[in-house]
């Protein structure tokens, strides 16, 4: 098994919520509750789930390389 691409499965993701600060080029910036930024690589593979905003406060499943499986809006 190749651990160096990360993997997609469910079972090694994790959930990092906090609040979307800024959007670039696929890259969401999110705020967590300890202050620091994380950023999250985007492609079109994400899953997104409603509307999600600048500011708004979201929940996202992300694989080991900090890829996200998933982002949904967690008001």
């Amino acid at each position: 098994m190749d651990h160096e691409k990360g993997s997609n499965s469910a079972k090694d993701a994790k959930t990092i919520k906090g609040e979307l600060s800024r959007v670039e080029d696929g890259n969401y910036f999110v705020k967590v509750k300890d202050g620091k930024e994380v950023r999250l690589h985007t492609d079109k593979t994400t899953q997104m789930t409603g509307e999600i905003k600048k500011g708004d406060r979201i929940e996202a499943q992300v694989n080991t390389k900090n890829h996200a499986l998933s982002i949904r809006s967690a008001q």
